[in-house]
């Protein structure tokens, strides 16, 4: 079943905008996040979806498989709803919450006592929670009590599937875990799906489009590789992974980083997003420079014809995968690069060091102005 919400606003009291003007579409089976920071809509829109919420009067419909369904109830529009905190039945049993939504049906809709107890129990074995029927929600784990609750929602047969921070209660290893089930879950139901975020590395890992909210709008959707390489704007490249931003400057088709300049590395790095260069304006453009900390080549000698400036070394963190170097340049600007542990070693990475740091990608926007 496919979603589509139209040009949705919701105002909360007399002025605040949690959504302002969204439109969105969920094709049939596919996963899509919400992700944004506390605050940008992402919960209100999941809710607008659901009936849980209603949008401004006047505002845009909610369509269900092409379906108008602004007017239907909550229960009318066949969606399962998993809360960030499982929402479950204490006084129940793990049998008896997944089996709820099927008891309470009208009898002319509803199964069988036999009927019910095959479900669960294949639900049960679904989860991965055989043999925990018969406990209580505070007998559970998080994990386990976060699936109890995914059980539930899926046991009423929903035509799509709305999920708000689903995993946000969980310590990161439970999470990791958990959410790499969910995607191998969804690969094998392929139910129409939406799920809620401020987790960037969760919704990168699980979804086929994620759409980033920021103050009440979506600054851009896309596929992970998409959002991540090619954001169509600073905040949407600031908020997926850290990044390094310098002030510069771009003067006859090439960029300026204090005194040092050289040809971008890649051509689809300038005009990104929807507020472009003026093509005109180029060579008296100043622009903020963006560079992910992966992206950094790191040289005793500056590269011929790139741009390449000086920076000195003033810590190295070597904990982990990937060595992190943060680093000063000559104006004063900190930054982050990361680079291997047999790079560190040949360059001797170490405090006090100076060397020069060439891009190997980056991205150009237009300098914003308060």
């Amino acid at each position: 079943m496919g979603i589509e919400v139209r040009n949705i606003t919701k105002t909360f009291g007399k002025s605040f905008k949690a959504l302002d003007d969204v439109s969105l579409r969920v094709e049939a089976g596919e996963l899509v996040a919400l992700l944004g920071p506390s605050g940008s809509g992402k919960t209100t829109l999941l809710r607008i979806i659901a009936g849980l919420e209603t949008p401004d009067p006047g505002s845009g419909p909610v369509f269900f498989k092409g379906c108008q369904v602004d007017s239907k109830k909550v229960s009318e529009r066949g969606v399962g709803f998993v809360f960030q905190h499982y929402a479950l039945f204490r006084h129940m049993t793990v049998f008896d919450n997944i089996a709820f939504g099927m008891t309470v049906k009208p009898r002319r809709t509803r199964l069988s006592k036999d009927e019910i107890r095959e479900k669960v129990q294949a639900l049960l074995h679904m989860i991965q929670l055989d043999n925990l029927a018969h406990r209580y929600p505070a007998q559970l784990s998080g994990g386990q009590r976060q699936r109890v609750a995914l059980a539930r929602a899926l046991a009423v047969e929903p035509k799509a599937l709305l999920l708000d921070e689903p995993f946000g209660a969980l310590d990161a290893k439970v999470r990791v875990e958990l959410r790499a089930w969910l995607r191998r879950l969804h690969d094998e139901i392929h139910l129409t799906s939406v799920f809620v975020t401020h987790d960037q590395d969760e919704a990168l890992e699980l979804a086929d489009r994620v759409a980033v909210m920021n103050k009440g709008k979506i600054e851009q959707i896309g596929t992970p590789d998409e959002v991540f390489h090619k954001p169509k704007t600073p905040f949407v490249m600031n908020f997926l992974g850290q990044v390094n931003q310098f002030h510069g400057r771009m003067e006859r088709g090439r960029v300026w980083i204090g005194n040092y300049q050289g040809v971008a590395p890649n051509k689809d790095c300038l005009n990104a997003g929807e507020s472009n260069f003026d093509s005109s304006e180029q060579d008296r453009s100043n622009v903020a420079v963006y560079i992910r900390p992966h992206d950094f080549d790191i040289s005793k000698a500056p590269q011929s014809g790139k741009l390449s400036f000086p920076a000195t070394v003033t810590r190295v963190r070597s904990a982990g995968n990937l060595v992190r170097v943060e680093m000063v340049t000559e104006s004063g600007e900190e930054l982050v690069a990361e680079t291997s542990h047999q790079e560190r070693a040949e360059l001797s990475l170490e405090t006090g060091e100076s060397f020069f740091m060439t891009p190997r990608n980056l991205r150009i926007f237009p300098e914003e102005h308060d």
